[in-house]
């Protein structure tokens, strides 16, 4: 699949850059279904794992009771789910392919645009969990503790 007229240079570059800024601004405006029929194509696919590559620098930590480790499941519909786990302690975290850290202690699984509205925080998990787009499985506590432990700004904050 090609980007369509939606998919300027402009917004493309924008939703690979990773500056949450500039995500948010290639979102603006972009119809869900566009995004979620790219999300669902290879370059999309390089554009989730990237975030998922990313999401260790953007670690600010916290208190831990020991390593944790968290599943991200991205559905992408008429692709495979993309699936990676996080291991995060007090002051590190580490992405890993699923299974090789063990059993998660949460679980969560969301649709591919809500997990990149998700990660460039122009959506709140709770109000996607409220929306029935994030299910959580496990640790309830530490997965509302995700976007403080990635340092992720409310809509309309900098960052």
């Amino acid at each position: 699949m090609t980007a369509g007229p939606a998919f300027s240079p402009k917004r493309l570059a924008g939703l690979r850059s990773g500056a949450l800024s500039e995500v948010r601004a290639a979102l603006d405006g972009l119809p869900r279904e566009d995004l979620a029929a790219w999300l669902a194509t290879s370059d999309g696919e390089d554009v989730l794992r990237t975030v998922f590559e990313q999401m260790p620098e953007r670690y600010t930590g916290g208190p831990m009771d020991g390593p944790q480790t968290v599943r991200w499941e991205v559905e992408r519909p008429s692709a495979d789910t993309l699936a990676r786990d996080l291991v995060l302690s007090e002051d590190t975290c580490d992405a890993c392919e699923v299974g090789i850290s063990g059993a998660p202690a949460v679980t969560l699984t969301l649709d591919a645009v809500s997990f990149v509205e998700m990660a460039s925080a122009a959506s709140q998990g709770m109000d996607l969990l409220l929306q029935g787009r994030l299910r959580i499985q496990g640790d309830v506590h530490l997965a509302m503790r995700m976007e403080s432990l990635f340092g992720l700004a409310a809509p309309g904050e900098s960052g």
